[in-house]
């Protein structure tokens, strides 16, 4: 009896010992599978970090893995890489477009008829011996294309625009003195308030070309600047021809569909709205007969400001 039952309980043993080295084989096992179905995904994260700092932005396939939290932060690299690709995209199309708009506008300031007739009217000053007044005609012409150049920043101060403006309009009144007159108004606070450059300028020369002059008469162009809460807003005002309500609402249209409409105002449009976004920008108001009010809203940001 005693032998049987040493031979049962070294069965016993033996199956309990058996037992236990498969139990710890299992164990081992699964360890270091775990082991590896979470340190390889790592492993692979990390290259996809090393990638991505290097400049490597393809978007890609999340890293696979048994782990949920491992596959969530894989899928979050991937859309975060997704998001930046697109801005960069926007933001690359956004500077083509402004380049675009800045260089229409620059090469407007050049219009060579502009020039031309200019100096035309310079020459004609010399010859009546009206030197002075020739003098300031020069030096109002040397102020406009520097501050059109403007040491080649997009960006310049409402005091910079608001001379810009004034060289432009001093040489036309030269030009136009019988049915030209204007008025400069800006708050002396927005001085070192910073705007878009070439935003005023193209709007005083569309109230000239198609409200002044084509009144038939003596007209008078108003610039007024004021602080509207967080924002500037920017006015040209002539008392010319006007437009119908047709027309105007053909510009308005225009205008918000990013048509290329009017001399100048879809550009100016278009670079109000890259810099500061859709809130801002051009918006129109005319009677005919009466005149044409073109209004430019902006962030007020100081020169200071980031």
């Amino acid at each position: 009896l005693q032998s049987q039952i040493s031979r049962e309980m070294v069965g016993d043993f033996l199956l309990i010992a058996a037992l236990a080295g498969l139990l710890v084989l299992f164990v081992t096992w699964r360890a270091a599978r775990l082991g590896r179905s979470i340190t390889r995904p790592i492993a692979d994260l990390c290259h996809r970090v090393v990638g991505i700092n290097s400049g490597d932005l393809a978007e890609g396939e999340p890293i696979r893995a048994e782990e949920y939290e491992i596959r969530t932060l894989s899928q979050g690299f991937e859309q975060m890489v997704g998001r930046l690709n697109r801005q960069i995209r926007e933001t690359s199309r956004n500077q083509e477009s402004l380049r675009r708009a800045e260089l229409a506008l620059i090469q407007a300031q050049v219009n060579p008829h502009f020039l031309y007739n200019t100096m035309d009217t310079i020459i004609w000053l010399i010859e009546a011996e009206k030197t002075e007044e020739a003098v300031e005609m020069v030096s109002s012409l040397s102020s406009f294309f520097r501050h059109s150049l403007s040491r080649g920043q997009d960006v310049i101060t409402l005091r910079e625009e608001e001379e810009h403006v004034r060289s432009y309009l001093q040489i036309q009144q030269a030009r136009y003195k019988d049915i030209m007159r204007y008025t400069i108004n800006i708050s002396p606070e927005l001085e070192e308030a910073v705007i878009p450059k070439l935003t005023l300028q193209p709007l005083v020369e569309n109230a000239l070309y198609h409200g002044i002059k084509l009144k038939r008469g003596p007209g008078h162009i108003y610039v007024v600047g004021r602080a509207q809460g967080e924002d500037i807003l920017l006015q040209v005002t002539d008392d010319g021809a006007g437009m119908s309500p047709e027309r105007l609402e053909e510009l308005t249209k225009a205008l918000d569909q990013g048509e290329r409409v009017g001399f100048g105002l879809s550009t100016v449009h278009e670079r109000v709205r890259l810099f500061f976004g859709p809130p801002y920008g051009l918006s129109i108001s005319s009677q005919q007969g009466v005149g044409t009010t073109i209004s430019v809203r902006v962030p007020l940001r100081r020169e200071a400001s980031p």
